[in-house]
């Protein structure tokens, strides 16, 4: 007779089987008893980690804008388009998104914090570009010695010093957007030594650095050229703070340099009312029009940039539970970007009026006009006169 397969094991009773049943689920419970939350993650890889996270910080901002042309022939990017062809199209007025913002930021250790940025409202022109705003890593060694290396703003300037969200008219100016485009502010890649100290008793911050100066493009440079860039920035009494800015680089074989002044005036006349005035010159080469223009026997010495602005800004504090102030300012900006050969100068006036829902700007809903004037109207660019309205709403969280 074949026996069955485990027909070799003895049967246990029933006792038996109840005893060991009882046995297995007090030492189930037992452990799940001593378990507690806190033990749970007993991973040492996890546990640096969740360590890390415990200490960033993440926030955003939001900004929604939409602009309006007053002349049907400027489009809501200030374009002229009197010679479109037959069947282009072009809208005067657009609702856009020019900032949905993320950052995480935090200290990894007492001495190293990182900061991490990336706007998602540029997905509409390059992303490989200029998604990535900031992406850098500060060593504090005392207050008088940092270093900074990464994706950042040189601080060449007081508008290299101001975040967008705390701009006291609608956008950056456009003498800082074309000092960026030749690689003196807004963001560039490198390494700056930067600190704070006192002389004659005032405060003092200083920053120097060397960059590719060729902005987000590709994240990596195009030549051997580099820029070295400098800040001294003094605060004096009654509310005055000066700034000095200079630079030297070569790029693609050519001897450039930039330097500029500013000065911030701010006075709380008093409990409920606020004044600031800044201003800020700044002359330097303008390479990345040379390099564009490519005409023979010039270099890049006959190409000069030179610009000017001034805003006065006032904010009245109410500090309800709806609305915490009312602002208005108005900035005037002149800008020529060769006026050494035939510059087309011009000029640009930005009034604005603003209402504070919230403190630190969180929610700020801002009206507002920009009018362009320039030396000579060129047809289908946007170098022509035009008025433009706009409003646009900030929310950050």
């Amino acid at each position: 007779m074949m026996k069955t397969k485990n027909s070799f094991l003895p049967i246990p009773s029933g006792r038996s089987v109840m005893l060991i049943l009882l046995l297995s689920a007090s030492t189930t419970i037992a452990k799940s008893q001593k378990i507690s939350p806190d033990q749970q993650v007993t991973d040492t890889i996890q546990k640096p980690l969740v360590t890390l996270l415990k200490k960033l910080q993440v926030s955003g901002t939001i900004r929604m804008r939409y602009i309006s042309s007053f002349q049907n022939n400027i489009d809501a990017n200030g374009l002229e388009h009197s010679g479109n062809s037959a069947g282009a199209s072009y809208s005067s007025n657009a609702f856009t998104i020019p900032q949905a913002r993320i950052v995480v930021a935090g200290n990894i250790t007492d001495k190293l914090d990182v900061y991490f940025r990336a706007n998602f409202g540029d997905f509409a022109a390059s992303p490989q570009n200029n998604v990535l705003e900031y992406a850098y890593a500060t060593y504090h060694i005392n207050p008088y010695l940092n270093i900074r290396a990464g994706l950042f703003k040189p601080e060449f300037g007081k508008e290299d010093d101001i975040s967008t969200d705390y701009l006291q008219s609608f956008d950056y100016t456009n003498q800082y957007v074309a000092f960026g485009d030749n690689g003196w502010t807004n963001y560039q890649i490198g390494v700056s030594i930067m600190g704070n100290a006192k002389a004659l008793g005032l405060p003092v911050s200083y920053a120097v650095g060397i960059f590719n100066g060729n902005g987000r493009n590709g994240f990596t440079d195009n030549d051997n050229g580099k820029q070295f860039p400098a800040r001294v920035q003094v605060e004096l009494p009654f509310g005055c703070t000066i700034g000095l800015s200079g630079g030297i680089g070569k790029d693609k074989g050519s001897s450039i340099s930039a330097w500029g002044a500013d000065l911030d005036y701010e006075k709380k006349i008093n409990q409920r009312l606020e004044l600031s005035v800044v201003t800020e010159y700044k002359e330097g080469s303008n390479q990345s029009l040379f390099f564009s223009d490519a005409v023979p026997g010039r270099s890049v010495s006959n190409y000069q940039l030179r610009g000017v602005y001034i805003l006065p800004h006032i904010q009245y504090n109410i500090n309800t539970k709806k609305i915490t102030g009312l602002e208005a300012s108005f900035k005037y900006e002149y800008l020529d970007l060769n006026f050494r050969l035939n510059g087309n100068a011009y000029q640009q006036y930005v009034p604005m009026l603003g209402i504070n829902f919230a403190e630190e700007y969180a929610i700020r809903l801002q009206v507002g006009m920009l009018i362009d004037q320039y030396k000579s109207n060129i047809k289908n660019t946007a170098a022509y006169n035009s008025t433009r309205f706009i409003t646009q709403l900030q929310v950050r969280f």
